[in-house]
């Protein structure tokens, strides 16, 4: 083979050239290989769908490219985005544990940690004051649901008893000849008879609202039985400010006997009672009687006399007797 004059000249400058571009190009490839994740990851930062997202992206590439190209860029929004969601999150534990699944590494992590910590120690024991109100708050319902129905108590068995008064025709009997429910106080399994009285003691604890709070009460009344040569003559009923603790069930409030206008009332509240308990045996429609001081009510029927003495004082017993007259 025959060269032309200078040939291998050209063939060698065009080698060189070859060869030049060929190492320029492995050259590039390796500047631009090492720079892709760099970009991948700005650009994760750049195109993240939600903001914790972004945020999670931004803290990755200032993490791991501390020198990357986009460095500037990236840290320009994320610094001042990453303040105001620590700052929004501050009272809201849902944002603050986002925070730390975006950010674990972030500026303010310690800070969320510590303050995850603390909220959670608040609800905690926020949830324990609410059981505890809660549980006072069921043990206060039982409590009223339970004075409700002393209250109902005490009212069913004083109309019992004053409609058995009423009720009673076994004047001038002897104490085996009385009425059955006579009878169970007179021959009851404890009687306190003496001096020709029998007598049965009752008492009946209640609680009425007194200034918010429950006030207890008890009622205290005895039936008793008086006997004249050995028949009966009287049967009646008493107790200390009876008719007060009945006018308080009524009313589901304190009386105050120290103030005469709501004594009164709650007298006239307590009479209702008596009176609707009477109606069964001694009507008002026939039997109603001029109360002269210091009965209070009274009732006529035949020779049957049914007379409601009201206490002038606190602590003087209230009471309710029927006779007969001709006895």
């Amino acid at each position: 083979m025959q060269f032309l004059p200078g040939a291998s000249t050209v063939i060698s400058a065009r080698c060189c050239c070859l060869m030049a571009l060929l190492l320029s190009a492995c050259a590039s490839t390796a500047r631009i290989t090492g720079g892709f994740a760099d970009y991948r990851s700005y650009r994760e930062a750049r195109l993240a769908p939600t903001l914790e997202g972004r945020l999670s992206a931004s803290e990755r590439y200032l993490q791991d490219f501390p020198r990357g190209d986009y460095r500037e860029q990236v840290r320009a929004w994320f610094s001042p985005a990453e303040a105001r969601y620590f700052k929004l999150a501050w009272d809201n534990l849902p944002r603050l544990r986002a925070y730390l699944d975006a950010m674990p590494r972030g500026p303010h992590a310690a800070a969320v940690s510590d303050r995850i910590t603390q909220l959670e120690s608040r609800r905690v024991f926020a949830e324990r004051r609410l059981q505890r109100s809660l549980e006072a708050a069921r043990v206060l319902e039982a409590r009223f649901a339970l004075a409700a129905g002393q209250r109902r108590e005490l009212l069913r068995e004083f109309a019992r008893l004053v409609g058995l008064l009423a009720a009673t025709r076994s004047f001038g009997k002897r104490d085996t000849e009385l009425e059955p429910a006579l009878l169970q106080i007179v021959q009851g399994p404890a009687p306190a008879c003496a001096d020709e009285q029998c007598s049965a003691a009752f008492k009946f604890p209640y609680a009425v609202p007194n200034d918010k709070i429950l006030t207890e009460r008890v009622a205290e009344a005895r039936l008793q039985v008086t006997f004249k040569n050995g028949r009966m003559r009287e049967l009646s009923l008493s107790g200390p400010e009876l008719l007060t603790r009945v006018a308080e069930a009524v009313e589901v409030r304190a009386v105050r006997t120290d103030n005469p206008q709501a004594h009164a009332e709650a007298l006239g509240h307590a009479l209702d009672v008596v009176a609707d308990a009477l109606d069964a045996s001694l009507p008002k429609a026939r039997c109603a009687a001029e109360a002269v001081s210091p009965v209070v009510l009274s009732r006529r029927c035949g020779q049957v006399r049914l007379d409601v003495v009201a206490g002038t004082e606190a602590g003087v017993a209230d009471r309710i007797s029927v006779v007969a007259d001709r006895h």
